[in-house]
């Protein structure tokens, strides 16, 4: 699934829920739709614009949410950005029934009425609104550089320059190492005379899980026993003596709750 660029600028994102917020409160005021024509512009403009605050508020608190979920999984997909505006439609979509039905407008519609005949008609419009706004801001954020590697061997024709996030494990093998990564999505080989010990000093991030195999983590598919990890189109083992220590690690997606109880 093609990743989405996502800015988590705070100020920039203030700048799109004001956007939200102003539009809708200069179409309920100047527009009026459905029977807001009916009241006074005075009261139509001293009470409708609260709910261009609900609207606002919605936004900006699902920002440090959204943000956090970025962090945590390096990457933000039309998925993500789905439920994003899911979430933010139920928030908004509450709020203002429960602000339809105070004391200040005093609705005399049910929940129903109030969400098939005034709601979502505005929301869809505003959709548009959302929805490109959103797509302005974040495509004017800065991509992510990739991160490529360069790993050598003894002979000067022994060098693999790659992306960082195409490399899946380095093993041991006698004097030499050999080097798993992705072409063009296929599993490729590479043998260079190197020694793991010299390989990880240089990549700290790889794991070790066994004196004979890096991984990377981001590889890491599932646990196929208490002895072997599944990984991008590749299977390693892992050994006791590394298996408690990567179970330690709190960022480490091999953790715990995902391995089978060793034997």
């Amino acid at each position: 699934m093609q990743n989405l660029r996502l800015s988590t600028s705070y100020k920039k994102h203030f700048l799109v829920a004001c956007i939200i917020s102003v539009w809708l409160v200069v179409f309920l005021v100047l527009i009026a739709p459905f029977d807001i024509a009916e009241l006074p512009f005075l009261i139509r403009l001293e009470i409708l614009p609260f709910y261009g605050v609900i609207s606002c508020s919605a936004y900006l608190l699902l920002i440090p949410i959204q943000n956090w979920i970025f962090s945590k999984l390096s990457k933000w997909t039309i998925v993500l950005e789905i439920l994003f505006i899911g979430v933010f439609n139920t928030m908004a979509w509450i709020g203002s029934y429960f602000y339809y039905k105070s004391d200040i407008i005093n609705g005399e519609y049910t929940f129903t009425k109030f969400t098939t005949e005034v709601y979502y008609p505005i929301f869809f419009v505003l959709l548009s609104i959302l929805i490109f706004a959103r797509w302005f801001l974040n495509r004017k954020s800065p991509k992510k550089p990739i991160e490529k590697i360069v790993l050598t061997g003894d002979n000067k024709l022994d060098i693999l320059q790659i992306n960082l996030v195409d490399l899946i494990c380095i093993s041991s093998a006698d004097n030499y190492i050999e080097v798993y990564y992705l072409k063009d999505k296929n599993l490729q080989k590479k043998l260079l005379r190197n020694t793991l010990k010299n390989i990880h000093t240089n990549l700290p991030n790889l794991l070790k899980v066994h004196r004979s195999h890096l991984i990377n983590p981001i590889h890491f598919k599932e646990w196929k026993d208490s002895k072997t990890l599944s990984l991008t189109q590749i299977e390693v083992p892992i050994s006791k003596k590394y298996k408690e220590t990567i179970l330690t690690i709190t960022d480490s997606s091999l953790k715990s709750n995902h391995s089978p109880q060793t034997p």
